[in-house]
């Protein structure tokens, strides 16, 4: 007779397991035959949150252009900084073996990918020229449209792979070895592959930052931009 089993485990960027699992007894054909007729699929969720952008107008060009650390620009007007932070959690309904020894399990993942804050810089000097304004801040939406796409490209990709990685497969072991391969998957492979993901934009980017974009920027608003550069900055 088997016993039913479950857990539920979270982790955050700070967990890391080590170590290998002991060696377990093969299961039963008869336990096996139970896990494979009674075990529900695993349930994968990965969820994306909505980016919320908010504007910050308290810095000036200058601040902006040390925070960038740009070699393409000899002045950053805007800037678009997200903070990336991904979750997870996951867990099990499984069958324990008589002896209580053996679990047979297939996990479930909920995962949660989100940049937040989203903060969206515009120097303070262009606040009150509306045209030059209104032209920075387009230039920073079209990064925070990166942004938004990789983030919807990303959640797909890891719910079509989680999905076959956790969905069908029996896992068996003592409860303790399988919590503990399962944290270090997740921990060592599948948070860093989600960040590896989702900070994969800088072509998408320098697409956007291009010297036909700069030239743009010193000519639009009638070269208001330009000459208010040349103003405080010299020639």
């Amino acid at each position: 007779m088997t016993r039913r089993a479950a857990a539920l485990l979270g982790l955050t960027s700070m967990l890391v397991c080590h170590g290998a699992a002991a060696a377990q007894r093969p299961p039963s054909a008869e336990f096996v035959r139970s896990c494979e007729r009674d075990l529900k699929p695993g349930i994968v969720t990965v969820q994306g949150v909505p980016m919320a952008p908010r504007l910050d107008t308290t810095r000036s060009y200058r601040d902006l252009t040390r925070i960038a650390s740009k070699d393409e620009a000899v002045f950053v007007l805007g800037l678009t900084r997200p903070v990336l932070r991904v979750e997870t959690q996951w867990g099990f309904e499984g069958l324990e073996d008589p002896d209580g020894k053996l679990v047979c399990m297939r996990p479930s993942l909920y995962m949660q990918l989100r940049y937040d804050p989203v903060t969206v810089f515009i120097g303070r000097e262009f606040v009150g020229d509306r045209c030059s304004y209104e032209f920075i801040l387009a230039h920073e939406q079209r990064h925070v449209a990166v942004h938004v796409h990789q983030l919807e490209k990303t959640v797909g990709l890891l719910r079509d792979q989680l999905q076959r990685r956790l969905g069908g497969q029996i896992h068996y072991g003592s409860r303790a070895a399988l919590e503990k391969r399962f944290k270090s998957e997740i921990q060592d492979y599948w948070l860093p592959r989600a960040e590896l993901e989702l900070k994969d934009v800088r072509r998408q980017h320098e697409a956007i930052d291009t010297p036909e974009e700069y030239a743009r920027a010193a000519s639009v608003c009638s070269a208001r931009i330009a000459r208010m550069l040349r103003r405080r900055e010299g020639p």
